[in-house]
């Protein structure tokens, strides 16, 4: 039987069905309540949509920094912002269509356009390590907010987060420790130094607060909840359903029908429509910034090449004359 007409496994089935029915559970949605959506939309602020961009692009911005303080302290200081950011770019478009293909793009990216400069494949892989476990860590105080209004969610899920996220980093900073003297492990160095981990924290807590402000100014332009609980519940779900294969556009209107929907499906739907019309904008915003800047200065990215140096002829002896007689 030839592979093409197998049929799929379970691991395929359980991986892509959930991503498959939030989908179509969302369109479902839309094409049911479509003219409510559309008169939220509609009363939207134009204000309240420039915001929610400005919001998503300072978030991305962010983001890249804290990769590139990660890049940094693992043998990239000499890659030029320019350079971090417009691989980053690419990483982020291809990300609002599958998120799972951001990493290996990122990846090829950079070391496409850092060249000899930009660290390892391993090492820029393993640069994202020390930011996922902060995240982990700013997961665990906005579950601990959510679930001061909402009973369903246990009390130990916070508690656990937070041990999971502190548990991760302490065993990246052992590793960092053990393997110090390998390659592999150069993607951790940020975190053996207390300034470096002090900015990192800085700029993920920073980007963080980007994100509740996006969320906060949305909701509260369509009537929804916008009390600090419901602010970081939608924020935390929007971080979980992101792992399901629905691309940036599907994310935002799946997590605020999920967590909002109860209280007014179609504002809950506009909403979600705004948070992920802000974030493809923002994106695209970004990537022809960074793309437009680093091509501007493309030629001072180049890396120098060697003049031919002069070839200098080393002396010879000289060849003794040779007398010839003249016959007479």
């Amino acid at each position: 039987m030839s592979a093409f007409s197998r049929a799929p496994s379970g691991k395929t089935i359980s991986a892509i069905g959930p991503g498959v029915a939030a989908a179509l559970l969302v369109c479902w949605i839309l094409f049911t309540r479509g003219g409510e959506i559309l008169a939220a939309l509609a009363a939207c602020p134009a204000w309240v949509i420039v915001a929610a961009v400005a919001a998503h692009l300072t978030t991305l911005l962010l983001r890249t920094e804290a990769w590139r303080a990660v890049l940094a302290a693992a043998g990239g200081e000499s890659l030029p912002a320019r350079t971090v950011h417009a691989a980053n770019a690419g990483a982020f478009l291809v990300g609002t269509v599958q998120g799972h293909a951001a990493l290996p793009t990122r990846i090829a990216l950079l070391r496409h356009l850092g060249g000899s400069r930009s660290p390892a494949a391993t090492q820029i892989a393993l640069a994202d390590a020390p930011i996922l476990g902060l995240e982990i860590c700013s997961s665990a105080m906005l579950a601990a907010v959510a679930a001061t209004a909402v009973t369903a969610i246990p009390a130990w899920i916070p508690a656990l987060l937070l041990v999971t996220g502190i548990g991760a980093l302490i065993a990246l900073r052992l590793a960092c420790w053990r393997f110090r003297d390998r390659p592999l492990a150069a993607g951790l160095r940020i975190l053996a130094a207390p300034a470096g981990r002090a900015r990192l924290t800085a700029i993920v807590l920073a980007f963080t607060a980007a994100a509740l402000a996006r969320t906060w100014v949305v909701l509260s332009a369509f009537g929804l909840p916008s009390d600090p609980a419901s602010v970081a519940l939608l924020l935390l779900s929007m971080g979980a359903i992101g792992l399901l294969p629905l691309g940036v556009a599907g994310t935002g209107p799946a997590a605020t029908i999920a967590t909002l929907g109860p209280t007014d499906m179609a504002g809950a739907a506009a909403a979600g429509l705004v948070i992920s019309g802000a974030a493809v904008c923002s994106v695209c915003l970004y990537a022809t910034g960074a793309w437009v800047i680093g091509a501007s200065a493309g030629e001072g990215d180049l890396e120098p090449i060697a003049e031919p140096s002069n070839v200098i002829a080393f002396p010879r002896a000289a060849e003794p004359e040779v007398e010839t007689e003249l016959a007479a």
